[in-house]
């Protein structure tokens, strides 16, 4: 085998478990799952909550096995682009989080500090989500490589 072989081989690996592993855990808290599926889209968020977990199961085993890749990894090029916007809006409510007056300055303080953690933890995802995003048009454009078990070019 290739070092480009392996490369590639790495790449999808990488990729597929990417949108894989957390799907236990948004199955798990669906009404966490459609409750953040709703930042990016206001009507129908259970269905959408839906579709989205089924592009990323999809498009990872797409990706992964090399069986219509291009396809799976347009789907993931669009989920990434919206999961940027999701990151974007829990940044910024994160940002204007606030407790009432009567909690205590402490308090106060620790919200403030945790709203800054959360913001830039979300806007650093956001950026993630570019760069899956470029990943995915990179396989739009390519196909999945070698070992692929339809490699279409």
């Amino acid at each position: 085998m290739s070092s480009n072989e392996i490369a590639w081989i790495v790449l999808r690996l990488a990729y597929a478990w990417v949108f894989l592993k957390p799907v236990p855990g948004l199955l798990k808290n669906w009404a966490g799952t459609v409750e953040t599926t709703g930042l990016l889209f206001k009507r129908f968020p259970e269905i959408n909550a839906g579709i989205s977990v089924l592009v990323m199961v999809a498009g990872a085993l797409s990706i992964l096995f090399g069986v219509y890749g291009r396809i799976g990894a347009a789907g993931l090029l669009v989920f990434n682009l919206g999961g940027a916007v999701v990151h974007y809006r829990i940044a910024d409510q994160a940002q204007n989080m606030s407790l009432s007056p009567a909690a205590s300055p402490e308090d106060q303080k620790t919200l403030e500090q945790l709203a800054i953690m959360a913001a830039v933890g979300h806007t650093t995802s956001a950026w993630k989500n570019f760069v899956l995003a470029a990943v995915a048009f990179f396989f739009l454009l390519q196909g999945t490589g070698p070992w692929s078990l339809m490699n279409i070019n």
